[in-house]
């Protein structure tokens, strides 16, 4: 057996070992992205007893863009934990991975404590989500006829005679494929058209969205079957795909919750949720949104859902009521990110805002180097600074390459100060169908 198949199936049996997944997920997920440039492991005793995987992500748009490392599998035999082991293998791949390719990586903490441990060890809090429940009556066809109430009436009759004609199909793990009409076998072809249809809609996206590859949203929605999820899609007349969700079914607490969805229009979306909601009747549903805008939420999701009345309960009555979404008040963490070069992240985020002008100073590194950006119209100049500077010149430079990670993953809606003072806005970044 070579050293990479001894390593890959030492860390599938470490992952099955640590995340109790099936046979089946962790075989997609090896196949798909194990690479041996892309791991870091520890071997003790004949035994991988720590290990990492890294997956490389394209984030922004056609026009401008930015690599990150997801990493994920981070996994230590029982035995092993609490030695610093991890710790160490997180080092030793951030010192590998060539920083002019990749200037970021980023990881999603599955609970408080290893959130507190990723941000001790250069970490900061960089991707959130907010997550919008409606109970089980909440009616989407009335809140899509109501969203178009400002149109002109013959606007209105066309876009409730497209509702009309949309229809919607989904893929569960049976591999059947059902819709009012008829239950098939799947239809490779549907799955293909779906992920070209996402990977169009996210090179289209403004600022620092993820960007899926065909091939990652195959193996994203595959994920979902695997796990018991389902894929909606919604076709039109001319049978072309206007709209994609991802959702998985938590049948003890009763509730759909939908983590990923894309749609070209407001008919799509409405017409997706409402079949999804029918499909789930007695249930709740929770939909996922990225990324948390300052601004309140606008088109498909609305800035109300649904909730129970307070009285529901004593009344044994569910009624509805709209309560205002407000990103600070709902937001949560959801994914973290560690800087690998800065220059690279300042670039990206000068080539969408062109109107930027700033500059700033930091040291980075253990034995620092004193690097000083300079931006405007939409470039940025690096200067080393580190021979030209005085010893108390260097003591009065407090910036970090941590500081500067945490002003640009800051929460979207956070305090306004920092960019007033500095004209520095945060990068509002996004993430999604991730191997969470």
């Amino acid at each position: 057996m070579s050293e990479n198949s001894f390593v890959k199936d030492q860390m599938k049996e470490l992952w099955k070992e640590n995340f109790h997944d099936s046979d089946e997920y962790v075989d997609l997920i090896f196949d798909a992205y194990f690479n041996p440039d892309m791991v870091e492991y520890e071997v003790r005793d004949d035994k991988v007893v720590a290990a990492l995987m890294g997956v490389p992500y394209k984030f922004g748009n056609a026009k401008n863009s930015i690599k990150g490392i997801y990493l994920c599998g981070l996994s230590t035999a029982p035995d092993y934990q609490r030695k610093g082991i991890m710790g160490a293998l997180m080092e030793r791949f951030a010192k590998r991975v060539n920083r002019d390719k990749y200037s970021f990586l980023f990881l999603i903490p599955a609970n408080d404590g290893l959130q507190k441990y990723y941000k001790d060890r250069g970490f900061v809090d960089a991707f959130y989500k907010v997550q919008q429940h409606y109970v089980s009556n909440h009616n989407f066809k009335r809140e899509f006829d109501n969203s178009i109430q400002n149109d002109p009436k013959e606007l209105q009759d066309l876009k409730c005679k497209r509702f009309d004609t949309l229809n919607v199909i989904f893929v569960s793990k049976s591999d059947t494929i059902s819709n009012a009409d008829n239950i098939t076998k799947i239809d490779e072809s549907l799955i293909n058209d779906v992920c070209i249809f996402i990977n169009s809609r996210e090179q289209n996206r403004d600022g620092m969205q993820l960007i899926h590859s065909v091939e990652d949203c195959s193996t994203a929605v595959r994920e979902c079957l695997v796990s018991d999820g389902r894929l909606y899609a919604v076709r039109d007349a001319e049978n072309k795909i206007t709209a994609v969700a991802l959702l998985y079914e938590d049948k003890e607490e009763k509730n759909g919750r939908l983590y990923y969805m894309v749609s070209d229009d407001d008919e799509s979306g409405y017409k997706m949720l409402e079949t999804i909601k029918r499909d789930f009747e007695e249930c709740g549903l929770t939909v996922m949104k990225y990324p948390v805008r300052a601004e309140s939420a606008t088109g498909l999701w609305q800035p109300f859902f649904g909730a129970a009345l307070p009285e529901a309960p004593a009344a044994g009555a569910v009624g509805e009521m709209e309560r205002g979404y407000f990103p600070v008040a709902h937001s949560e963490v959801y994914g973290m990110a560690r800087i690998l070069n800065v220059y690279e992240i300042l670039k990206f985020q000068a080539g969408e805002r062109r109107d930027l002008k700033y500059s700033i100073l930091a040291k980075e590194g253990s034995d620092p180097r004193f690097m000083q950006y300079k931006c405007k119209n939409g470039l940025v100049e690096r200067v080393d600074l580190t021979d030209k500077l005085s010893d108390k010149e260097k003591r009065q430079v407090l910036m970090t390459e941590r500081d500067i990670a945490e002003i640009l993953f800051r929460r979207p809606d956070s305090d306004p100060i920092v960019e007033e003072v500095m004209e520095l806005p945060p990068l509002g970044g996004a993430i999604s169908m991730m191997l969470d």
